[in-house]
């Protein structure tokens, strides 16, 4: 039993650096594309026509019931994953910059996390995650005050985006949706709520280069919207939803060091203090609590350090 925690916990935190390889890739990515020919409506729709397309032809395959997919909380789950979270992040990227992006959705998802599980299940903030959550607002402010940060709308759009991964995670895990379920169920249900909405929308689809649209639709539609979507639901499964968003620590630093090799961006000193005391941030808010107890458990199991406390 202990070496299948062990395995789960390691493999967990695996598919949580995989994804934050490839989360931090579609920042950069997407805004590489928003700064060309495609809309952020032709990006979102590339992504779940592609991806759509990818698990129909699996669930037809593998004979799923797709009728059964079409639940009040599957649906829930799937457009906070989809739609409301990809609209939203692309267009607060639109108005910002890669690391602005990683800094705000990042620091912003254990927060968010963690006021969902408290208003769900009445579960409150330890001392070590107040530190991580004072940590994070202050990254914020160095963000907003530095040269190029965000605005306040780009930072509205990136909190909503925030908000809808957040309930995401704990939803699929509080109401014990199958990672199969997940798989399928999300980038077909947004395929067929996006798809005609996406009709009525700006689009340059048809004059964009067909680079780019490719481009988009593997990356968006597959590597993203599958691969990515299998490694957090898993790493969620395993770890919590906590835990799992603490892992996104290193996004910001993994897209900043990715925004600069491939966009040009420019990093201020400001906007780097940010961005550690972001990632410290967030690392402290899930890691510094487990550390403490694991500290004075050692203290009280040493007899050496009992000796002293005693004669004291």
């Amino acid at each position: 039993m202990g070496s299948t925690v062990k395995f789960d916990k390691v493999t967990g935190l695996l598919a949580g650096l995989m994804m934050v390889m490839i989360w931090s890739g579609w920042i950069i990515i997407s805004k590489w594309g928003l700064s060309r020919a495609l809309t952020v409506w032709d990006v979102t729709g590339i992504r779940f026509v592609t991806a759509g397309v990818v698990v129909l032809v699996y669930a037809l395959l593998s004979k799923t019931s797709i009728k059964a997919l079409f639940t009040a909380r599957i649906i829930i789950c799937s457009l906070c994953c989809g739609t409301f979270y990809v609209c939203a992040s692309l267009i607060g990227l639109l108005m910002s910059d890669a690391a602005n992006t990683g800094v705000i959705i990042n620091g912003s998802l254990p927060i968010m996390c963690a006021a969902i599980v408290f208003v769900w299940k009445k579960i409150r903030l330890n001392n070590a995650q107040y530190v991580g959550v004072f940590l994070i607002l202050v990254a914020n402010v160095l963000l907003f005050t530095s040269t190029g940060g965000a605005t306040v709308s780009a930072l509205l759009w990136l909190l909503i985006a925030a908000f809808a991964i957040a309930f995401y995670s704990v939803s699929m895990r509080v109401w014990g949706l199958s990672l199969k379920t997940v798989m399928i169920a999300v980038p077909l249900i947004n395929a067929l709520f996006f798809t005609p909405i996406w009709y009525f929308l700006p689009s340059n689809i048809s004059s964009a280069p067909m680079d780019e649209i490719i481009l988009q639709g593997i990356y968006q539609g597959i590597v993203v919207s599958i691969i990515a979507l299998f490694c957090m639901t898993y790493s969620i499964n395993k770890l919590g939803a906590v835990s799992a968003a603490t892992i996104m620590a290193l996004v910001p630093i993994v897209s900043v060091i990715l925004a600069m090799i491939f966009l040009d961006q420019v990093i201020t000193l400001q906007m780097f203090i940010s961005i550690l005391v972001c990632s410290f941030g967030i690392a402290c808010y899930s890691g510094l609590q487990p550390f403490l107890i694991w500290l004075r458990r050692n203290k009280k199991g040493n007899p050496k350090v009992a000796s002293k406390q005693s004669n004291r």
